[in-house]
């Protein structure tokens, strides 16, 4: 997280920044270890997650999860499909009052079946009482159907 050293924040809001930032970088490492208990515990129950951009061009979103049970089903889904899940060139940026983090990152990943998976990630993650509420991902979706093919309707 890039910061100016000579700005001053509110003693609070630095903590509650500082915090999301830990529970950010706390995510991202539960899903580069595939930890699926972990990803759990940082979700709320009524957590939702959307793919935000569609893989037809369209503005709708490729996807959206609503609920803690169908965000773990996706993030199960991608534990399931890649054999190594790794962020390069991480960026984190979160407000000053902790409640939404911003993830900037590359994303080496390989398929479960050995190929390559290279894409260019921005998550915005929504936090309440430590717990994540919402994600809007965001990858280029021509990278994912180069190596995943087209997805059907």
């Amino acid at each position: 997280m890039t910061d100016d050293p000579t700005a001053k924040a509110p003693a609070a809001s630095t903590g509650a920044a500082r915090a999301a930032e830990e529970r950010t970088r706390a995510f991202l490492a539960a899903l580069e270890h595939k930890d699926l208990p972990q990803l759990a515990e940082a979700l709320d129950e009524q957590a939702g997650l959307t793919i935000a951009l569609s893989f037809t061009g369209a503005q709708e979103p490729a996807g959206h999860f609503s609920g803690k049970r169908e965000v773990l089903g996706y993030l199960e889904g991608v534990i399931r499909n890649m054999d190594r899940i790794r962020f390069r060139d991480v960026r984190i940026s979160v407000t000053a009052d902790g409640q939404t983090s911003f993830v900037q990152a590359d994303g080496d990943f390989t398929a479960a079946d050995g190929r390559p998976y290279a894409n260019v990630y921005v998550l915005c993650l929504d936090w309440s009482q430590g717990r994540l509420v919402h994600v809007d991902e965001y990858a280029n979706p021509i990278a994912f159907t180069q190596v995943f093919g087209e997805l059907s309707a």
